[in-house]
């Protein structure tokens, strides 16, 4: 049986609820997927400096409006 991932879904046109919805989804991912890997850390700090850089790009800051 496949696992359902337990995250709100964003209504339209909400950027934070949009990001926490991607953050969710990228945290399950770690916690289930991430751990394979030898450098699960390198992958992580990746993706989480790639979020930053697109939240910086939309005015945002850990999912909140700046």
């Amino acid at each position: 049986m496949k696992k359902k991932i337990n995250a709100k879904t964003p209504t339209n046109f909400d950027r934070i609820e949009s990001m926490d919805y991607i953050w969710e989804v990228l945290s399950d991912y770690r916690e289930n997927h991430l751990n394979k890997f030898d450098n699960e850390d390198d992958i992580w700090d990746e993706i989480a400096t790639s979020m930053s850089w697109i939240e910086e790009s939309l005015g945002m800051k850990h999912g909140k409006e700046l």
